[in-house]
């Protein structure tokens, strides 16, 4: 199963959900249905974003977990 680590991302560097949407343009609640892991999908623009937006790698923003 993959994970997204969003809410570890924004914890790390002390943003809010509607910080992030402002930086990324994207909308709160998808960023809330990513933050929760009821995200059946990622666009890679999406993905793309978060990752300027955070100063990260996708790796830091998603997990493999083989079980």
């Amino acid at each position: 199963m993959i994970r997204v680590r969003l809410a570890e991302a924004l914890a790390k560097r002390r943003l809010s959900i509607v910080e992030l949407s402002d930086r990324t343009g994207i909308g709160v609640r998808d960023l809330e249905i990513l933050r929760d892991g009821r995200a059946l999908a990622v666009r890679l623009s999406t993905l793309d974003a978060l990752c300027r937006a955070l100063g990260c790698a996708p790796g830091d923003l998603l997990d493999y977990d083989g079980d």
